[in-house]
């Protein structure tokens, strides 16, 4: 991806492409700050909202966005036991380059009442997953870990 350039032909070095937009990258022991070039593939939830109520025993539509960059989203996975276990959720419309990847799971919400937490990760054609932890080098504007949504079943 092509970085910003100023009049000199030169990267441009502003506040937030050099300092807020930047993670850390380590090579040779060195950490170097880095401008964020990229978006990391990821999945995010749109419903269920964090701490939505879910009505106990009916089904649930689960649903979110996915993203791969330049690279199409291969895959969006589903937990609702807290990533015990993971269902493959099904890819909506046509895959775009550099667009967002809409998704759904229908969910058989459980009898049980208490709280659930909801996850979902995604995987993308060049075989990136986004990971489980946050990495503190990738600060705050890398953020693709996987986020979880926790929810009461009522």
């Amino acid at each position: 991806m092509a970085d910003a350039r100023n009049g000199n032909g030169r990267p441009f070095e502003g506040f937030w492409q050099s300092l807020e937009y930047a993670y850390w990258k380590r090579e040779r022991e060195r950490p170097t700050l880095t401008p964020v070039t990229e978006v990391q593939v990821k999945a995010q939830i749109a419903r269920p909202g964090l701490s939505e109520a879910v009505p106990a025993g009916k089904p649930y539509r689960v649903f979110g966005a996915a993203w791969g960059g330049g690279s199409d989203v291969a895959a969006v996975e589903v937990s609702t036991d807290a990533g015990k276990t993971w269902a493959e959720a099904r890819r909506l419309g046509e895959a775009v380059p550099f667009a967002w990847r809409l998704w759904e799971l229908p969910w058989d919400v459980p009898e049980a009442t208490g709280r659930y937490q909801v996850m979902a990760r995604a995987t993308d054609t060049e075989g990136r997953t986004q990971p489980e932890k946050h990495d503190a080098d990738r600060r705050t504007y890398m953020i693709n870990f996987v986020f979880t949504v926790e929810v009461e079943v009522v």
